[in-house]
């Protein structure tokens, strides 16, 4: 499926200097650009998400130096 996304010059500009910089075409920028927006995004909401049942339900959380000297690693 084709879409068009509109920028102005210096944006087109940039995303060119970019693709060219890696050795990439103009819309494998936008795409991985996008889909690298998107998957922060969900794991910024499954990590929201984690945070609350946690903080809900009372689970000890431990920093790593902490869970090593737990462990007996330290």
């Amino acid at each position: 499926m084709a879409v068009s996304v509109r920028f102005n010059d210096s944006e087109l500009g940039l995303i060119k200097e970019y693709a060219s910089l890696y050795n990439l075409s103009v819309s494998e920028v936008i795409r991985k650009a996008t889909m690298d927006m998107i998957e922060d995004s969900m794991d910024v909401a499954i990590l929201e998400a984690a945070m609350e049942r946690i903080s809900k339900d009372g689970t000890k959380m431990y920093t790593f130096e902490e869970a090593g000297k737990e462990l007996g690693f330290q």
